[in-house]
């Protein structure tokens, strides 16, 4: 079975109110220290609510291994395994997105 017969199609009303969510989050993960410090657990635990019902623990009953690592606190990283069935020892990986932001001027966008 692949991931896609798994999750289904992407649910629009659920990605727009993840979406939601992590736009509200954004004036905590703004990135500018010393000012500002970005808090990512913020918006990692919105991504970690979404994927609880996939996860192997806690009950989600999916096949996905989902870790959450910090080594600053506020600033944790979620690791997302979806283990395959090749016997040969070969691994797919992708490294995904950053949920920090970086301030920009207003003064400096141009409209086209």
């Amino acid at each position: 079975m692949d991931l896609k017969q798994i999750l289904g199609d992407l649910n629009r009303e659920s990605f727009i109110t993840l979406l939601s969510k992590l736009i509200g989050e954004s004036k905590f993960v703004q990135n500018n220290p010393p000012e500002l410090t970005p808090e990512e657990d913020r918006v990692g635990k919105h991504v970690l609510d979404v994927l609880q019902p996939y996860s192997t623990s806690n009950g989600g009953g999916g096949p996905l291994i989902i870790n959450h690592v910090s080594y600053v606190k506020g600033r944790g990283n979620i690791i997302v395994e979806y283990p395959g069935s090749d016997d040969q020892g070969r691994i797919l990986s992708f490294v995904g997105c950053h949920m920090d932001v970086v301030t920009a001027n207003p003064d400096d966008w141009a409209c086209v």
